[in-house]
C-alpha cells in the first residue's frame, strides 16, 4: 500500500508548467520595481529542472524535468515533459493549459485530472485532484530576470500534508 501511494505521488509532483497568453501582471517588490509573471512565454520552448521530492515514510529523492512547451493557438500551449524522480525509469507527460479568462486557465495532464489556475503578480497558482483523492497545490515564482523560477508543490491527503517538492526551473536560451 505504501509503494503504491509512494507511487502514485511520484507520479503527481511534476506541474511544471505555465499556460498559454495569460495576461501579465505585476507585483511592486521593496525596490519600488514590479517584478512580471509572463508563464506563456517563460514556459515556451525549452525548460529544465532539478528538485527534491520530500515523502513522508520515504527519503528524499532528487528530480529531474525537462519541459518544451508550445502555443498551439492564442490562449492553448501544451507542455511535453521528461520527467525522472530518483533512480525511477523516465516518464513522458503532457499538460494542456488553456487561458479561460484573462488570469486564469484550465487544463489536463495525461496522468492526473483537471488542473485550475491563476497569475497573480509574480506567481502562477496551480490546484488539481489525482485519482486517488491525493489534492495537489503547487505555487511557481518567477526570479528577478524571468529566466528562473521557484516550484513548491504540496501533495495533500485528508488535508495533512504526505509529500511536498521544492524546485529550481530553468529555462534554457536557443
Amino acid at each position: 500500500m505504501t509503494i503504491r501511494l509512494n507511487l502514485k505521488m511520484s507520479l503527481a509532483v511534476f506541474a511544471l508548467l505555465g499556460s498559454a497568453s495569460l495576461h501579465a501582471q505585476s507585483t511592486p517588490q521593496a525596490s519600488g520595481r514590479a517584478v512580471t509573471f509572463d508563464p506563456a512565454a517563460f514556459f515556451t520552448g525549452r525548460t529544465v529542472s532539478q528538485g527534491t521530492l520530500s515523502q513522508i515514510f520515504a527519503s528524499d529523492k532528487r528530480t529531474n524535468v525537462t519541459t518544451f512547451g508550445t502555443l498551439r493557438g492564442p490562449g492553448d500551449m501544451e507542455l511535453d515533459q521528461q520527467v525522472q524522480i530518483g533512480d525511477q525509469p523516465v516518464r513522458n507527460r503532457t499538460w494542456r493549459l488553456r487561458e479561460t479568462t484573462p488570469g486564469r486557465f484550465a487544463g489536463t495532464i495525461t496522468d492526473a485530472g483537471p488542473v485550475t489556475g491563476s497569475v497573480a503578480g509574480d506567481a502562477l497558482t496551480l490546484t488539481y485532484t489525482l485519482d486517488n483523492n491525493l489534492n495537489v497545490h503547487q505555487v511557481v515564482t518567477v526570479n528577478p530576470g524571468g529566466q528562473s523560477a521557484e516550484n513548491v508543490m504540496r501533495i495533500r491527503r485528508f488535508g495533512i500534508t504526505v509529500a511536498r517538492l521544492t524546485e529550481t526551473i530553468r529555462r534554457e536560451r536557443n
